[in-house]
C-alpha cells in the first residue's frame, strides 16, 4: 500500500499557520478588540483588589459644607485656614485638588494669606490640569497662579483619563504639555515624603512611552501607563467634611501622620468617572480616584499593560501552537488542542494579572482561535455530510445521494420539459471475478469503472453513483435517448480498450458491463421510482440478451452489442 505524501498537508498547516498569525496582528495593531478586552479587564480584576490603606484620608467640599460655608466658590482665606488645621494636625501631606488658576479680583488678599498658608505647610501638593482649546486648537495647560505654583510643595497633574466606555481604568503617572514632567497628582503627594521628588522617574512603574522626537509644545505628552487595581469599594476610604476639619470637629488623631486629599464631591460639581468591576456604582469623583492612585502606589500594585511588541508575540505563540500541539498524542484532533490554548490564554492573562500585576489582553489571541475552531467544525460537518452522501472506495455518490438528486432531476424536468436519461449498470459476472481473482482485483475493477464514468458524464449536474456491490447509475439531465446511447458505448470502447492493457498486464483485470437505459420527456407521467424501474428492466435484457451490452427500454434491439469478454 503506497502512503500518500505528506506534503500537502504540511503545506495547508504553513498556510493555516500564516493565515492565524496575519489575523492575529492584524486585531492586536488595530485594537479591535479592545472593548471586549475591557470588559473581560473588568471581570479579572476583580481578583486583585486592594484594601483601602487608612493611611489616606479624603476630606470633602460635600453638600453640608456649602450649606454651613455659603455657595462655591468659596474665599480662599477659607482655604487658608484649612491648610493651617492640618498643618497643625502633623498630617504627611496635602493634595489640593481644586483648580487655581486665576487670580481672586475680588479678594487679592485672600490670595496672599493662600500663598502664606501653603509655604507654612510646606507640605501642599496642588494641580495641573490639560484643557483642550478651542476647535483646531492646542490644548492649554492650566497651572496654579504664580504665586501658588511658588508657595506649593509640589505640582501634579490630575488628568483622569476615560475610556470609550467612560470607566477610568488607567492611570498616566507622568505628563505634561511638550513633554512628561508632571508627575500624576497623588505620586507627587507620595513624594513629598520620601524624599524622591524629581529623581524618581526612571523607578517608576507603568508602560514606557519613547519621548517623540521634535514632539509640539502644545501637545499633552503622557508616559508610564498603569492600570489602577481599585478598592473593594471605589470610596472605601475615611472621608471627612471639609466644614468639620474648618471648624475642629474632627480630632487631630485621625489626621496625624496622613496623606490628606482634598476634593469635591457634592453632586453636580466636578468629574464623576465609573470603575472597573462596579457596573452599578454611581461614579467617583475625582479626589476618590487620587486616592485609589495613592493607594496602588503605596501597595507597589500598579498593573502594567503589555507593550503592543509583546501582546503580539504572545498572541502568535498562543495562536499557532495548536498546530504544533497536533503531533502529540491524544491532541490530533485540532478542536482538542485549539480548546486547550483558549484556556490556557485565559489562565495566562488571569496569572499575569494576578501575580505579575501585567495586564495581556487575550480576546485577539482567543478571537483567532475561535475563528480556527469554528472552520474546523465546518469542514469536519461538511466532510461528515460528503462521507455519507458518498462510496467510500469509489469515492462516487451512494444510493441516498442518488435517490435526491432524481427526485430533484425529475422536478427539473417537469419545470422546464428537458428530457432526462438515466443509465443503470452492472458488471459483468462479477461474483466469479471476485471468487477467482480476490477481493482487491475486485476492488480495482470498480475503481477503474467509477474513473471511466466520471470521464464521461462529467458536466456539473451529471451524476455518477455506485449503488451497491457491482451496480452503478448515471443520471444525465438534459440528455436525450440518442445522446445517452452514444455516451452508453462510449464507456462499451473505454472498457474494451481497458482490455487491451489488461492482456498486455497493465491495469485491472478485464471486465464487461451491462447498461440499461431509458430517457424520460416532460409527457411521461412518471415517479422517480418508475424512472428507475425503466431503467433497470432494460438493464435485465441486456443481461437475457447476453451482457456486455446496452439496451433502452424503449427499444427491442441493444444500443450497443458485442461479444462478451471471456473470463
Amino acid at each position: 500500500m503506497i502512503t500518500p505524501s505528506p506534503a500537502p498537508k504540511i503545506k495547508t498547516r504553513v498556510l493555516i499557520t500564516i493565515a492565524a498569525a496575519a489575523l492575529v496582528v492584524l486585531l492586536v495593531l488595530s485594537e479591535l478588540t479592545a472593548g471586549a478586552d475591557a470588559w473581560l479587564y473588568d471581570s479579572l480584576v476583580a481578583g486583585t483588589v486592594r484594601h483601602a490603606d487608612d493611611r489616606v484620608v479624603l476630606v470633602d467640599i460635600d453638600q453640608r459644607s456649602l450649606v454651613e460655608l455659603g455657595r462655591w466658590p468659596w474665599s480662599r482665606r477659607t482655604h487658608a485656614q484649612l491648610i493651617d488645621h492640618l498643618r497643625e494636625a502633623e498630617v504627611k501631606g496635602v493634595a489640593l485638588n481644586i483648580l487655581l488658576s486665576e487670580p481672586a479680583l475680588f479678594d487679592p488678599e485672600g490670595d496672599a494669606l493662600l500663598a502664606r498658608a501653603l509655604s507654612r505647610s510646606g507640605k501642599v501638593v496642588l494641580p495641573v490640569l490639560a484643557e483642550p482649546g478651542q476647535l483646531n486648537a492646542p490644548a492649554i495647560e492650566l497651572m496654579p497662579i504664580p504665586e501658588f505654583a511658588a508657595s506649593a510643595a509640589a505640582l501634579g497633574h490630575a488628568e483622569m483619563p476615560l475610556d470609550d466606555d467612560g470607566v477610568a481604568r488607567r492611570m498616566f503617572l507622568q505628563a505634561g504639555m511638550g513633554s512628561a514632567h508632571w508627575p500624576a497628582l497623588a505620586l507627587a503627594l507620595l513624594q513629598l515624603d520620601t524624599g524622591t521628588s524629581g529623581n524618581m522617574t526612571a523607578k517608576l512603574p507603568g508602560l514606557h512611552y519613547s519621548a517623540p522626537e521634535a514632539a509640539s509644545p502644545q501637545r499633552w505628552v503622557r508616559d508610564h501607563e498603569v492600570l489602577i487595581p481599585y478598592a473593594s469599594s471605589p470610596n472605601a476610604f475615611r472621608h471627612v467634611s471639609y466644614a468639620d476639619v474648618l471648624n475642629n470637629r474632627i480630632p487631630p488623631s485621625l489626621l496625624r501622620d496622613r496623606w490628606v486629599i482634598v476634593g469635591v464631591s457634592a453632586l453636580g460639581m466636578g468629574t464623576q468617572a465609573q470603575v472597573p468591576g462596579h457596573p452599578a456604582y454611581p461614579g467617583i469623583s475625582g479626589s476618590d480616584y487620587q486616592a485609589n492612585v495613592l493607594n496602588m502606589l503605596l501597595n507597589g500594585a500598579a498593573i502594567t499593560p503589555l507593550s503592543t511588541g509583546w501582546q503580539v508575540l504572545l498572541s502568535l505563540i498562543l495562536v499557532v501552537a495548536p498546530l504544533a500541539l497536533c503531533s502529540l498524542p491524544g491532541l490530533q484532533r485540532i478542536w482538542r488542542p485549539t480548546a486547550l490554548m483558549m484556556a490556557a490564554t485565559i489562565l495566562v492573562s488571569f496569572l499575569l494579572l494576578q501575580f505579575a500585576h501585567l495586564w495581556f489582553p487575550p480576546v485577539s489571541a482567543l478571537l483567532v482561535l475561535t475563528i480556527g475552531t469554528l472552520l474546523w467544525v465546518y469542514r469536519r460537518l461538511r466532510r461528515t455530510h460528503k462521507q455519507a452522501q458518498s462510496d467510500p472506495l469509489t469515492g462516487l455518490a451512494n444510493r441516498n445521494r442518488f435517490s435526491q438528486v432524481l427526485e430533484q432531476e425529475m422536478r427539473t424536468t417537469r419545470r422546464t420539459g428537458q428530457p432526462l436519461s438515466l443509465l443503470v449498470l452492472d458488471i459483468d459476472h462479477f461474483k466469479q471475478l471476485n471468487d477467482n481473482q480476490g477481493h482487491a482485483a475486485g476492488d480495482a475493477v470498480l475503481r477503474s469503472l467509477a474513473q471511466i464514468l466520471r470521464s464521461r458524464a462529467r458536466r456539473p449536474r451529471d451524476l455518477v453513483a455506485r449503488l451497491g456491490g457491482d451496480e452503478f447509475a448515471v443520471l444525465l439531465p438534459e440528455t436525450s435517448a440518442q445522446a445517452a446511447a452514444t455516451i452508453a458505448t462510449t464507456v462499451h470502447v473505454d472498457l474494451a480498450n481497458l482490455a487491451t492493457n489488461a492482456e498486455l498486464g497493465n491495469g485491472p483485470p478485464a471486465f464487461s458491463i451491462s447498461v440499461g437505459i431509458h430517457t424520460h420527456l416532460n409527457e411521461d407521467d412518471l415517479t422517480p421510482d418508475d424512472l428507475f424501474e425503466r431503467a433497470d428492466n432494460a438493464l435485465y435484457r441486456a443481461k437475457q440478451a447476453g451482457r456486455n451490452r446496452s439496451i433502452s427500454h424503449a427499444d427491442e434491439k441493444p444500443a450497443f452489442g458485442g461479444a462478451p469478454v471471456v473470463e
